[in-house]
């Protein structure tokens, strides 16, 4: 092999190198900005399936509600970096929407205190009845088509995470009601970041439940 040749090969080679340290040290540098700059980084949404169908998409299914009793479930969930919203529409049996209503709520009310941490100065949460249609506080993602919901009375739990040293925080909220005439359960579930429901102090009137950051 001529010394040219040679050459030719080292230079390559080290080229090669310092290509393969540069990609290893770029990235996760734009993993990270594609992951910010990203709107939406998570999203899933179906129609009209069956309770055994819909089951295997959907997280969380209420103990003791039969997923062969479930007529139909259209879902749609869209989630950024620090925010989401989760739209459900579910045709099934009162008892079973009234499983599903109350496991929902505590479900919202526990994991909210399951946030509570040391960037919180404290929590506040109520749950109430409130008039429909819900409200969609600063949802994530569009609101799917389906989503019509009745003008009922719906059952709010409601949570507000203050950040220390700032007027904001995280706004939570889960809002339930299953219109008896047609046998849906409407849901509208969210998060958002540096949402603020009512001033620091001033819970809407209801069941209210506070907590403070250790």
């Amino acid at each position: 092999m001529s010394r040219s040749t040679w050459r030719f090969i080292r230079t390559s080679f080290r080229y090669l190198v310092y290509a393969g340290c540069v990609l290893i040290v770029l990235l996760p540098i734009l993993i990270f900005i594609a992951f910010l700059f990203s709107p939406f980084l998570g999203q899933s949404e179906f129609t009209d399936l069956p309770g055994d169908s819909a089951k295997l998409r959907l997280g969380g299914w209420p103990a003791g509600v039969d997923p062969g009793n479930v007529q139909a479930i259209s879902y749609k969930s869209e989630n950024s970096r620090d925010s989401y919203s989760s739209w459900y529409r579910i045709t099934l049996r009162a008892s079973d929407a009234e499983k599903w209503i109350g496991q929902l709520h505590s479900r919202q009310e526990e994991g909210a205190l399951a946030f509570l941490g040391d960037q919180h100065e404290g929590l506040e949460g109520v749950s109430r009845t409130i008039a429909g249609p819900p409200p969609l506080h600063l949802q994530t993602g569009e609101t799917p088509v389906w989503w019509k919901p009745p003008s009922t009375d719906f059952r709010a739990t409601e949570v507000m995470l203050w950040y220390k040293q700032y007027a904001s925080g995280v706004g939570r909220a889960t809002y339930t009601a299953f219109d008896q005439h047609t046998g849906v359960l409407w849901i509208y579930e969210y998060a958002c970041q540096h949402d603020i429901l009512w001033p620091n102090g001033e819970v809407p009137p209801g069941k209210v439940f506070r907590s403070t950051s250790n």
